[in-house]
């Protein structure tokens, strides 16, 4: 479920948490808050891994993993929920593991 963002709040069904940065695309996923943070606010010359899962309460769960394409490794927006998939700004599409925001596998797309 897409989830609204305002002023740094992330807003759900039931509460919100803040937001450490400007956000790409928020999602409710199995009970966590899904958010991509806007990749340029991230040091740029090392992958941004600006995808983090939170609980309701805004405990960091994971930070998902980059995928090994340097500076110019970093995530867009969410294609599906079921499987997880995410755009890349290396034109790959990325699947990976909800609980534990690690790379299952990722499929080239340009």
């Amino acid at each position: 479920m897409k989830l609204f963002v305002s002023n740094h709040k992330i807003q759900f069904q039931g509460g919100s948490i803040t937001a450490m940065h400007p956000v790409l695309d928020a999602r409710e996923i199995d009970e966590k808050i899904i958010v991509i943070y806007d990749y340029m606010v991230f040091p740029k010359n090392e992958p941004a891994r600006n995808m983090y899962a939170y609980t309701k309460l805004g405990s960091e769960i994971w930070r998902a993993e980059d995928i090994g394409m340097g500076a110019t490794d970093a995530y867009t927006n969410v294609r599906s929920e079921v499987p997880f998939k995410v755009g890349n700004f290396s034109s790959f599409s990325v699947y990976l593991d909800i609980n534990t925001g690690k790379v299952i596998d990722k499929e080239f797309t340009k």
